[in-house]
């Protein structure tokens, strides 16, 4: 699905939020275990960042009843609701010391714990943070390199179609997706750019870039600097 949508959706959900601050929708995207306190067992739920049929995506893995059908996903007050197929409520989920804690329709209480380094807390429009260990600035969102202030939440998914971006910094392309792989061009900072679509690779999200002759390498969405998470570049130019 066209990374319009995704775009679309956030955006529609900033504009519809009250006023008073909330977590960072990006905070949330990423893989949750969820406990449900039956005997089934534990189960996970992941939540992309991506969007279909209007709705920021999210699919379960080995869960039961209403966690068994899930449709999407969407920040809800200061944490997310999850839907079914149709956009219907599952259930609503708010942070509580680090996870997610919240009540299906039937009246279970569901806990949610994140397996792929989510650090919620930060948010919309502001650049809190917190001091690590070390003393450091440590932000509770993904970056902007140039600002190190939270992005915007309209500039984090990796673009999935073909789109104008600009580079926050100077960005390598390589020949291959690996990042061992040579360097055989690079952007300057504020450089607009096309990239044709990235993809999921064991190596994270690679973006198609092309120059020249048709030429082609690729390029970074992320990456982490002083224990941060930071945006390589905007999804608009």
């Amino acid at each position: 699905m066209s990374i319009r949508y995704g775009l679309a959706v956030l955006a529609s959900l900033l504009l519809a939020a009250p006023a008073f601050p909330q977590n960072h929708p990006s905070a949330f995207i990423g893989s949750w275990e969820v406990e449900t306190g039956s005997l089934a067992g534990n189960c996970r739920i992941e939540l992309l960042g991506t969007a279909f049929a209007g709705k920021l995506m999210a699919r379960s893995m080995m869960c039961m009843g209403p966690l068994g059908f899930l449709g999407g996903w969407a920040p809800s007050g200061n944490g997310v609701a999850l839907l079914d197929p149709v956009g219907r409520t599952v259930g609503n989920f708010e942070p509580s010391r680090r996870e997610l804690v919240g009540r299906l329709a039937d009246g279970s209480i569901i806990t949610m714990k994140p397996t792929s380094g989510q650090r919620f807390g930060g948010r919309w429009g502001d650049d809190r943070r917190h001091t690590d260990r070390d003393g450091g600035a440590q932000a509770d969102c993904y970056l902007r390199e140039d600002t190190d202030r939270c992005a915007d939440p309209a500039d984090i998914p990796p673009p999935r179609d073909r789109l104008l971006v600009r580079s926050i910094g100077p960005l390598n392309v390589r020949s291959q997706e690996d990042m061992s792989s040579p360097v055989v061009t690079q952007t300057v900072a504020g450089q607009c750019f096309t990239v044709y679509g990235c993809r999921d690779t064991r190596w994270g999200p690679r973006c198609e870039v092309r120059w020249g002759n048709n030429q082609v390498g690729y390029t970074i969405k992320y990456y982490e600097r002083r224990a941060n998470n930071y945006i390589a570049f905007l999804n608009r130019c």
